[in-house]
């Protein structure tokens, strides 16, 4: 019996000292490999690679996901007769793509980021031409909503691009480009349209300027300037600062569209006290007959409803001087100014409205036809 035990135990250490022995022998996971392919991965990643090297980082993925099937494949086998050949050269792939996808995604983010500085320099010049040269035009709101996302997205662009975030920097930019380029462009384009008048507003401004002779007086008003000019022996004698419809760019089509017209008209009244409720007011002969001959014509195109009305009572008068463009079409001074104005003119004397004496390129550095 004791023989038996002796020799049972001895069968047991001598087989447990076998498995040590094939233990040692079978063959060991590249478990530290495995962990250098997925820090490789990691890295290239953080170098956004899986955006400006993508066919490299692409091929790094896809040389670690055979990896990880080849260790699935082993470990379902008898730990002596796993094989990790296969998965060793997945590993040796993974780390070369990876690492050939950070090198080549930092030199082309190095060339992006270049041109990211260049094209956010680009817009911010854009943006300054609007505020320059459009944002106090009465635009339509679509224009202006559109040109405040764009200066949001580029804000965002700019501060992804200082913290190295390269790829949120490149699609917020684009973006704002696409936004602040069509803004500025509807802007230009309605800016452009109103000046094809300019030749028409120069020969009235001059024919108001040499009918100022021999003492007369005559009104110009510039609506793109601003300004209430009177003169007199071809001299501007006084300039007032003027605040005018709320929709002045353009000339004024009906009633209720808050424009202030443009045209050659004449004080029909002079107004003080109670006739006014704008301190004192001078009132002109819109509608004349030339915007009777323009309102039926714009009728019979279908540019105004059928049942429109052509509107009246366009007055210059006080009240002025809230810093902003706020009246129904009427051309409005600051009171003082409005007591200057008062005594200055009479009933007869011409009132010459127009879109700007300046020419485009003057105001914008471009013409009309760019």
């Amino acid at each position: 019996m004791r023989r038996r035990t002796i020799a049972g135990v001895g069968i047991i250490v001598m087989a447990t000292a076998g498995l040590g022995i094939w233990s040692y022998k079978a063959p060991k996971p590249p478990l530290n490999e495995m962990k250098m392919a997925l820090e490789s991965l990691s890295e290239a990643k953080k170098a956004e690679a899986q955006i400006y090297a993508a066919d490299a980082y692409k091929q790094a993925e896809q040389a670690y996901d055979s990896a990880m099937v080849c260790w699935a494949e082993e470990n379902k086998r008898f730990f002596l007769f796993r094989n990790y050949t296969d998965l060793n050269k997945w590993i040796a792939v993974t780390i070369e793509k990876a690492a050939e996808a950070e090198g080549l995604s930092g030199k082309r983010l190095k060339s992006a980021g270049s041109k990211l500085r260049e094209g956010i320099a680009l817009l911010e010049r854009k943006i300054d031409t609007y505020k320059r040269y459009y944002k106090h035009l009465p635009l339509p709101a679509n224009v202006s909503k559109t040109h405040h996302k764009g200066v949001i997205k580029l804000s965002e662009a700019k501060f992804a691009w200082e913290n190295k975030r390269l790829g949120e920097a490149e699609k917020s930019y684009q973006q704002a480009k696409e936004l602040i380029n069509s803004s500025n462009s509807k802007a230009e384009n309605l800016l452009s349209s109103w000046f094809s008048e300019h030749s028409a507003w120069q020969k009235q401004a001059q024919a108001a300027i040499q009918q100022s002779a021999n003492g007369k007086k005559v009104i110009v008003v510039d609506k793109l300037a601003h300004t209430c000019t009177v003169y007199q022996n071809k001299k501007a004698i006084r300039t007032f600062n003027a605040e005018l419809g709320v929709n002045w760019m353009g000339d004024k089509k009906k009633k209720g569209d808050k424009a202030t017209p443009e045209g050659n008209y004449q004080i029909t009244q002079k107004k003080s006290g109670a006739s006014t409720k704008f301190y004192k007011a001078l009132l002109i002969n819109y509608p004349n007959a030339d915007d009777r001959k323009r309102f039926q014509q714009n009728k019979k195109s279908g540019l105004i409803p059928a049942k429109a009305d052509i509107g009246n009572l366009i007055e210059i008068h006080g009240l002025g001087g809230k810093g902003l463009d706020w009246t129904d079409g009427c051309v409005a001074l600051k009171n003082d100014d409005m007591d200057a104005l008062y005594k200055l003119v009479s009933v007869g004397t011409p009132v010459v409205i127009i879109g700007s004496i300046r020419p485009l390129q003057e105001v914008t550095g471009k013409n009309v036809s760019e």
